[in-house]
């Protein structure tokens, strides 16, 4: 939990990126800690650009969630009868646009493991020493 609070304290301080803090009482128990990623901040650079950078930088268990895409996405959804034979082809058919909520927090997430042990620090330090350098020389990789 500490490591939690220090990441979101030190990553919400990084342009480019939006981490939302626990109010105080709240106890977080995550699985991995999202960041909104804002390229307005950081001269329109692309999120797939700055992911690039920070694995560049060893920072590599930043990620960009493939699995957690909008529903709409899955092959389920695109084309039931290729995962299920006889399904009818009469179904909905879902297309890029049609949860643009979902579709963008989806392009703009960058996730990031919370490490929960107390000597997992250090790493978590360097995971917030990569993301600073990238947001603060994000010119040179446009």
């Amino acid at each position: 939990m500490e490591i939690a609070r220090y990441l979101t304290g030190q990553l919400a301080q990084v342009p480019g990126l939006e981490v939302i803090t626990m109010p105080d009482g709240m106890i977080p128990s995550w699985y991995g800690l999202t960041a909104t990623y804002r390229p307005g901040e950081l001269g329109g650079l692309p999120i797939e650009r700055f992911h690039q950078a920070l694995i560049a930088e060893g920072a590599t268990e930043f990620d960009r969630p493939g699995s957690t895409c909008p529903m709409n996405q899955l092959p389920l959804y695109q084309h039931p009868a290729s995962l299920f034979p006889g399904h009818p082809h009469s179904h909905r058919r879902y297309q890029a646009g049609d949860f643009p909520v979902a579709e963008h927090v989806h392009a703009h997430t960058i996730r990031l493991p919370v490490w929960h042990r107390e000597q997992d620090l250090e790493l978590a330090e360097q995971y917030v020493r990569a993301a600073i350098k990238i947001s603060d020389h994000h010119k040179e990789l446009q």
